[in-house]
This record gives C-alpha cells, sequence and structure tokens, in this order.
C-alpha cells in the first residue's frame, strides 16, 4: 500500500472509531475520502492514456512536473485528513 492509501485507511479508521454527535465526524471524513478518490481516479486516467500513448504510439508526455505536483498534492491532501480525524 502506498502513502496515498496508507493516509486514506488511517483517515477513515479514525472516522470508523469516532464517537462524535450523530457521526459527524464520519460523515465529513466520508465526503472528503470521496472527493479524494475522485481526484486521484482523474488523474490516474490522465497519467494511463499518456502512459498508453508514449508505450504504444510513441507520443510525448507533457506537462510531466506537473503530473508529479498533483499526485504530490492528493498525497498530501490524504495525508491531512488522517492527521485532522
Amino acid at each position: 500500500m502506498g502513502e496515498f492509501g496508507t493516509a486514506t485507511l488511517q483517515a477513515a479508521t479514525k472516522a470508523i472509531e469516532s464517537t462524535s454527535q450523530g457521526d459527524r465526524a464520519y460523515v465529513s471524513v466520508d465526503r472528503a475520502l470521496r472527493v479524494l478518490d475522485q481526484a486521484r481516479d482523474r488523474l490516474a486516467g490522465q497519467l494511463k492514456t499518456e502512459l498508453a500513448a508514449a508505450a504504444f504510439d510513441g507520443a510525448d508526455i507533457h506537462g510531466a512536473n506537473a503530473q508529479l505536483r498533483s499526485c504530490e498534492a492528493l498525497i498530501a491532501a490524504a495525508q491531512a485528513l488522517a492527521q485532522a480525524s
């Protein structure tokens, strides 16, 4: 499991164990996890498309540094959620 998966698992575990009134903590963390998952899936789709084009069509990969920063930002957001939960 990578950094993103570890952080999201930690956040989810803390949310499940929470005793907040009306499950507010759980609901809030669950919502944030869904947003992170959707962002991860979008970025992963873009990366897969570009890597396939590079591997099979000889296409260049554009914006690799920006994509790397996006990956790092997602990991940081997941880690922040785990810390805040």
